[in-house]
């Protein structure tokens, strides 16, 4: 328990010394994906800007978004974590619609709420404070960081139940009509 306390106490601390300096970054006016991917890119668009470290497996479809992903990066790394991520396609345009990023390792204890901490500061350095915040009442089971742009939205999200820890980051392109 005493170490629970401990975890809480250094979280709060790290959290607290971050956003008294996060809060002076400047938030970009918008994101058009990330890195060198754009939302609208195809397939041989998306190949052609990471080349060699592209992954292209069976295709998984998501119909409820009418989505699928045949296109993975395997060797990323944002704010130091080693992750990998899922492209996601629009069925009907075939263009780049979403990038689900999860981490490539894995954790013990509590090592996914300290690699949400990486990332949330990672992001919160480029992209400014996020937009909204929301934390469980009850340290170190949830926490989710949402960032609103006119052409993206990029959300952070943590869970840990009955001892197993989910971590996911996700980039999504927004319709032209959404805009």
């Amino acid at each position: 328990m005493r170490k629970v306390i401990a975890f809480i106490m250094v979280i709060t601390f790290v959290l607290a010394a971050h956003y008294s300096t996060a809060s002076t970054a400047g938030k970009p006016l918008d994101v058009s994906g990330w890195e060198s991917l754009k939302w609208g890119m195809t397939g041989d668009e998306v190949k052609a800007a990471f080349g060699k470290d592209i992954k292209v497996h069976k295709p998984r479809e998501d119909s409820q978004e009418n989505a699928y992903s045949d296109i993975e990066l395997s060797d990323l790394e944002i704010g130091g974590v080693p992750l990998r991520a899922s492209l996601w396609m629009d069925s009907g345009t075939k263009t780049l619609r979403k990038i689900v990023f999860v981490p490539k390792n894995t954790a013990e204890g509590y090592g996914w709420a300290e690699t949400f901490i990486k990332l949330e500061e990672s992001l919160a350095s480029k992209y400014g404070p996020p937009d909204v915040e929301n934390t469980s009442n009850d340290p170190g089971t949830s926490a989710d960081r949402k960032w609103h742009f006119p052409s993206t939205d990029i959300e952070l999200s943590y869970l840990r139940l009955d001892g197993t820890e989910m971590l996911l980051l996700i980039f999504s392109g927004k319709d032209e009509d959404a805009g």
